[in-house]
């Protein structure tokens, strides 16, 4: 079997497992691919040393492309859908289930496309969360 590692989901799980997360593929119910990072320690901001199980669509050209959303479960949630604020945060049922969380971010995905730089948006994430 040929597995493809230079893009889409194994590109993604692979770049994530050499910074030291331990990651699983999950398929969403939108047919989609997810990278899930489980026991993802959030590192700055309001939830500070939570820790979450951690999502992101892995679009078939990652890195080329990356989705603009993470999905969050955490018990309890850090924000529910009725936490929502327009211009601020847009939380949505997640495609994984009813455990999880979409949180709607759209990266800046100009410039480096690597798996470290995501890693540091999704942690800015949580620092203006």
């Amino acid at each position: 079997m040929n597995m493809n590692v230079n893009y889409g989901a194994e590109r993604l799980k692979s770049d994530l497992e050499a910074l030291g997360f331990k990651v699983t593929i999950s398929n969403g119910s939108d047919g989609q691919p997810y990278v899930v990072m489980c026991g993802f320690e959030i590192q700055t901001g309001r939830f500070v040393g939570r820790s979450i199980d951690l999502g992101v669509m892995a679009v078939a050209n990652y890195p080329q492309g990356v989705a603009s959303a993470i999905q969050v479960k955490a018990n309890p949630q850090l924000f529910e859908k009725t936490d929502s604020q327009s211009g601020v945060r847009n939380i949505q049922d997640s495609p994984l289930g009813d455990e999880w969380r979409y949180w709607s971010k759209n990266f800046s995905w100009d410039g480096e496309k690597t798996t470290r730089r995501l890693i540091s948006q999704i942690n800015r994430i949580f620092d203006d969360a």
